[in-house]
């Protein structure tokens, strides 16, 4: 094979004669550099596309940290602003634990219970101590402990007071219930219990309650709290009322001119139940006291002249 060559003003040439041998190791030349670039274009190719993957994940990492790091500072804002909370509700229950035991001992004191519920200590509880948290979750967890010792102490002091109520509801209703005292409020006793002389027949007869005179429209009371069981006219008694104090005792209030309660109502110690009159076998105004003991008169004097509880 022959190849002409020129030189660069086309004014002279070589000659090159190339064996078919020379044209192949030049073509093997050839294809080799040709297949070496082909390899270099991909390796670059290769290393091109991995690092913009990389510089994508990178950037994708970055953005995720960003968000991370901003969700942990939301987090840590919220949780600062729920402990500032927890601190300042935890200062309201301190305060108003403060102010329930300060009542407690009060009540305890007027009602005579300040030994057995002693609200000026620390109540008695107890609990073995834990040791197994480390110092830094035991500091974490300081203001819940507070608060749940706070609400062990609040629940010790609601069971406290609810035994406090009862006792004392229990005594207030012994001492509403316990007869005592004139079923009047201005008056004196006109006639005792017991055997006299009846002003109408003139004969020798059972008096079988007490007699308090007084001013006409005055008020008549009830000597105990009770369940009005009867309240109208009642013949010999004229406008009558009588009321259940349970344990089998009742009592009755007689002669009214009037009433201000009616059969059921609930009526409380030294409620007024009606205005003194003359009604019934009557010589004047007056109230006609008696206390029935399972339904029959006892003498009114030894509940009249009895220490209240």
């Amino acid at each position: 094979m022959k190849l002409i060559v020129l030189d660069a003003n086309f004014s002279g040439s070589k000659e090159f004669n190339l064996s078919n041998r020379k044209i192949a190791y030049l073509a093997m030349l050839l294809a080799a550099l040709l297949l070496s670039l082909l390899l270099f274009i991909g390796l670059y190719l290769d290393r091109f596309f991995q690092v913009r993957h990389y510089q994508a994940e990178v950037d994708r990492m970055r953005e995720q940290t960003l968000f991370d790091q901003h969700q942990i500072n939301s987090l840590n804002a919220y949780s600062e602003a729920v402990f500032l909370e927890q601190s300042r509700q935890f200062g309201l229950l301190q305060a108003r634990m403060t102010r329930l035991e300060a009542l407690g001992g009060q009540v305890a004191d007027m009602a005579g219970m300040s030994e057995e519920f002693d609200f000026y200590r620390e109540p008695a509880i107890g609990g073995l101590l834990n040791t197994a948290e480390p110092d830094a979750i035991q500091s974490e967890h300081h203001l819940l402990a507070n608060m749940q010792a706070m609400q062990a102490r609040l629940k010790i002091r609601e069971t406290e007071l609810l035994a406090i109520d009862g006792l004392v509801q229990n005594s207030n209703i012994q001492k509403e219930s316990y007869l005592s005292g004139r079923p009047i409020v201005k008056g004196w006793l006109s006639s005792n219990y017991g055997k006299r002389i009846d002003p109408f027949t003139g004969r020798l007869s059972l008096h079988k309650g007490v007699d308090f005179a007084g001013q006409e429209d005055s008020d008549v009371i009830a000597v105990a709290s009770g369940v009005v069981t009867w309240s109208g006219d009642r013949y010999g008694y004229g406008m009558m009322v009588e009321v259940n104090h349970g344990n089998g005792y009742s009592t009755r209030y007689a002669h009214n001119k009037s009433h201000l309660v009616k059969v059921g109502d609930v009526v409380n110690k030294g409620q007024a139940l009606a205005k003194m009159g003359s009604t019934g076998r009557s010589t004047g105004p007056h109230v006609h006291y008696e206390v029935l003991k399972n339904g029959r008169q006892v003498d009114p004097h030894r509940y009249i002249y009895r220490k209240s509880i």
